[in-house]
């Protein structure tokens, strides 16, 4: 039996879920919708600390809230639009005064992160873009919350109306191919730590990956920066784990899986070496401060 799309109503939320296909064969295209959706939010009204699968883009049309990403916080308002790639974990929640409206278009696929992260690199301002007119986009993701037709021609029809949402910010973002990896040695290790730091990395195959040998990367990179990119790998995957601990309620165990390390007591002692404290001995001070 033909699977259908999901059209799901929830007070003052709508929401479109393509489900023709698996997440598995989202995953492996190079680009799929995964869901679109419209939401006058309640006062306050948040979600996470969660993270993702898929990419989100979120367009603000009216009213105000906050983003909270990789240590940032955003303050947000109508004619903006936050980007949260797959594996970033993040809050966002809606004024208490003051609460947004927005549309929303979230997608995957094997170069969706790629696309992604093009979008953040064309702004001042990570994971945000400002400045947009946001009913634009509103009125292509109504198209897409009134999709009619059999399952494979809204399945179409969707991906369509994705494209043009993806054309349209490219060009309002203002995104120049000339210059995207165009940065140098250091630069692009930096950049490829950033994103996947959640990963087992190994420096081999990020140098391979960069197309260098593992010695070059490690100077060129110590230069500029002046650690080491394995040092700057563990402080960030520390600085990342001080926020889960601060933000949530996830066991240390899980937080230490979420940041790459197999062993949890391993990343308790690196965590008491650097902090001097155990981790939940840092959680407990952290939640205690006024």
């Amino acid at each position: 039996m033909e699977k259908t799309n999901l059209l799901c109503y929830t007070g003052l939320m709508i929401e479109y879920k393509e489900t023709r296909h698996t997440l598995q064969q989202k995953q492996i295209s190079d680009l799929s919708l995964y869901s679109a959706g419209y939401e006058a939010c309640a006062p306050g009204h948040h979600y996470g600390p969660i993270y993702r699968a898929y990419q989100l883009i979120h367009f603000i049309l009216s009213g105000k809230g906050v983003l909270e990403i990789d240590g940032h916080t955003f303050q947000l308002g109508a004619g903006d639009a936050f980007l949260i790639p797959s594996g970033k974990i993040a809050y966002y929640a809606a004024d208490a005064a003051d609460p947004w409206c927005y549309t929303w278009i979230n997608f995957l696929g094997i170069n969706s992160q790629m696309y992604t992260y093009q979008l953040i690199a064309s702004s001042p301002e990570p994971y945000i873009l400002r400045g947009l007119d946001t009913q634009k986009y509103h009125a292509l993701i109504e198209q897409i919350l009134s999709l009619e037709g059999t399952a494979t021609a809204r399945y179409f029809k969707g991906n369509g109306l994705l494209l043009q949402v993806l054309g349209e910010l490219f060009q309002d973002a203002g995104f120049d191919e000339r210059y995207w990896g165009k940065n140098s040695v250091a630069d692009e290790t930096k950049f490829y730590l950033d994103v996947n730091y959640s990963e087992k990395l190994k420096l081999k195959e990020v140098a391979h990956n960069l197309g260098v040998h593992p010695n070059y990367l490690t100077r060129v990179f110590h230069e500029k920066y002046g650690v080491t990119p394995k040092q700057y790998l563990l402080n960030l995957k520390l600085q990342k784990a001080c926020q889960l601990l601060r933000t949530t309620d996830l066991p240390v165990a899980v937080i230490a899986g979420s940041m790459g390390f197999d062993d949890g007591m391993a990343f308790s002692k690196l965590f008491k070496k650097t902090y001097s404290c155990a981790p939940s001995d840092y959680r407990r001070k952290e939640k205690a401060a006024p």
